[in-house]
């Protein structure tokens, strides 16, 4: 056992004596630190290390604006005003509603004017406005403001469109309902008469009044039976009311008939295609949605898929990059469209403005040079004399400051309020593009809905050349062949059928032969039995003035049918239903609560009262004229 242990150890001295004899690696010499001049060490600089610039993170400043003001309605009002006036930015309609809710009803007029500075062109705002002047005493101003309002529906493009889709929808319908009313109108006057001849026609006298009228109902049912639907219904009718209708009421017939063919063709095509001319083009829908602010992510996807070779898409989406605050991504934008449409002013108006908050005048004065050479904008020329003013060229400063002002005072005066020597706005989005686009749309004729599909399902309705022709054959079949045949008519006085075939002796088609003995030879009559007669006609003309009166109240065109005016009928019925469909819809066919509100019914009213009026005017010119016959 010990000898083991000496064996061991003595291995152990061996192996530890080898290592320490072996070679060991050289030691490396100290490697000298490497001399710095402090001139080169950022840290050691006057102005310290440079710090990378920051990424642009999205930040919607109307947002920003509202959430940093103090929670009053003037500070609130104030720093968003000074935002859109800032961004070009349209109407922040949602956040002047906030202020106009919160109105108290002493000092209304101040808020419903704050809520106008943040939405100038939105007509329920400035009709608030208008009303909370007039309840607190300033006429003058409520009038003003009440044309502002009305201006306001013609300059803002929402309000364009809620207007042309509204008046042609309604217009739609009083045209067609008009025609096709005065037409069943005039055949109703006549259908007596015409059955009667029918009836002599199929079976002669021995045929009952009964079966006469359930034949000409028979004929006039025909082109429904065979599908032509309501046209060809109010064809058939056409038949009978222009084959006993004198010249003025045939021309009047063939006025309607024009108006019943216009309505069903070309004027129900443009009806269809602004009721849906945002539905068919979802790029203008979310161009729009951009513009209001009111946009998602589905919008921006859409716009960004074809900003390429849409401007107006591109122009949107420079828009929101701006209200956000990635100027940036804004200039990157702009510089696109440039490339591909190097004199757009808007490019170039907003490129001048990029420059000039960057500290660039000079090359901001020279794209809005540039731009004022295109567009006819007061807030670009106000630029300009900003950027002059900062380059101390003050001769050319006062000069376009003049321009600015007599292009647009208001506008000019409203951004010289914010009293900032630094300030330049951008210009407005470019709603020419979308203008310019919607006319393409509708010009295209490209209708949604086939109305002549629903009232002439058949081959009457296919074209307007097919309904036009229908009407103009009809017409002369009738002046061809009604009068070969003798007409049936009724005695003024006694309202007797007067009829060549059933009477022995026939005076004229207005009175019948007993009336013309009473008032044409008085003594050759009975004097008891001539007055009692006479006072018969008496009560009975007292009564029929009574009927017509009552009718021509409740009933368009009865009035002028009855005094032998169709041409009073024709425009009485026009006029009815227009008055009509203002009653039925105050606030338009189609309601926008936050950008019309109370002031559809304003914008609807003034036609809606010349109507009335015009319509009460051909009533009453109508019972002068039949008391005067």
């Amino acid at each position: 056992m010990r000898g083991r242990r000496f064996f061991a150890a003595s291995m152990l001295g061996l192996m530890a004596l080898w290592v320490g004899l072996a070679p060991g690696p050289a030691l490396a010499e100290p490697t000298p630190a490497p001399i710095v001049d402090p001139a080169d060490d950022p840290w050691l600089s006057e102005q310290g290390p440079a710090v990378p610039k920051p990424v642009d993170q999205p930040r919607e400043q109307v947002v920003a604006a509202w959430r940093e003001a103090p929670e009053v309605a003037y500070a609130r009002a104030a720093a968003l005003r000074r935002v859109r006036l800032e961004l070009g930015l349209e109407d922040l309609v949602a956040p002047a509603h906030v202020i106009l809710d919160g109105a108290t009803d002493e000092d209304r007029d101040i808020f419903t004017g704050f809520a106008l500075d943040l939405a100038p062109e939105t007509p329920s705002i400035g009709f608030a406005h208008a009303r909370a002047l007039v309840e607190s005493g300033d006429v003058g101003g409520a009038t003003r403001a009440f044309g502002a309002t009305l201006a306001s529906v013609v300059m803002n493009l929402r309000s364009q469109l809620w207007l042309v889709e509204n008046v042609t929808v309604v217009l739609l319908i009083v045209v067609l309902g008009a025609a096709l009313g005065f037409i069943a109108l005039s055949a109703i006057q006549v259908f007596p008469h015409a059955s009667h001849d029918l009836g002599d026609l199929l079976g002669g006298r021995r045929l009952p009044a009964f079966a006469r009228t359930a034949a000409l109902a028979a004929l006039v049912l025909v082109p429904l039976v065979l599908g032509e639907g309501v046209v060809g219904l109010a064809l058939a009718l056409f038949v009978v009311a222009y084959a006993y209708a004198k010249a003025h009421h045939r021309n009047v017939l063939l006025m309607a008939a024009a108006l019943l063919v216009i309505g069903l063709h070309p004027l129900a095509e443009v009806a269809s295609i602004a009721t849906t001319l945002l539905d068919r083009d979802p790029v203008a829908a979310s161009v729009m949605a951009v513009v209001a602010g009111v946009e998602d992510e589905a919008d921006v996807e859409r716009l960004e898929a074809v900003s390429d070779e849409d401007a107006a898409a591109a122009h949107a989406l420079a828009y929101r990059a701006r209200r956000y605050g990635l100027e940036e991504r804004s200039l990157g934008i702009l510089d696109a469209i440039g490339a591909r449409e190097p004199t757009d002013g808007h490019v170039l108006a907003a490129k001048g403005n990029i420059a000039m908050r960057r500290g660039q005048t000079d090359a901001a004065i020279d794209y809005y040079e540039r731009a004022a050479n295109l567009v006819d904008s007061a807030t670009l020329l106000f630029d300009l004399s900003q950027a002059y003013a900062k380059a101390f060229r003050m001769e050319e400063y006062e000069a376009t400051l003049v321009r600015a002002q007599r292009r647009d005072a208001e506008r000019v005066a409203a951004l010289s309020s914010l009293d900032d020597a630094d300030l330049v706005a951008d210009l407005r989005y470019p709603v020419g593009l979308l203008q310019d686009r919607f006319v393409k749309r509708t010009m295209a004729h490209d209708p949604q809905f086939d109305l002549a599909a629903l009232l002439a399902p058949g081959r009457l309705g296919e074209t307007w050349a097919n309904t036009a022709g229908g009407f103009a054959l009809a017409a002369l079949f009738c002046l061809l062949f009604a009068h070969r045949y003798d007409h049936s008519t009724r005695c003024d006085r006694c309202g007797h059928r007067i009829c060549t075939r059933c009477e022995e002796t026939v005076w004229s088609e207005d009175i019948c032969e007993d009336c013309h003995h009473l008032f044409q030879y008085p003594g050759a009559t009975d004097p008891a039995l001539r007055m009692a007669r006479l006072q018969a006609l008496s009560r009975r003309e007292v009564r029929i003035d009574r009927i017509l009166l009552a009718g021509a109240l409740l009933i368009p065109g009865v009035a002028g049918l009855a005094a032998r005016r169709p041409d009073y009928a024709m425009v009485g019925m026009l006029l009815f239903g227009w008055i009509a469909a203002w009653l039925v819809w105050p606030t338009g066919l189609f309601e926008e609560p936050l950008l019309m509100g109370q002031a559809a019914i304003l914008c609807l009213a003034i036609p809606g009262s010349l109507a009335l009026l015009g319509y009460a005017g051909v009533v009453l010119a109508s019972l002068v004229a039949r008391k005067n016959r």
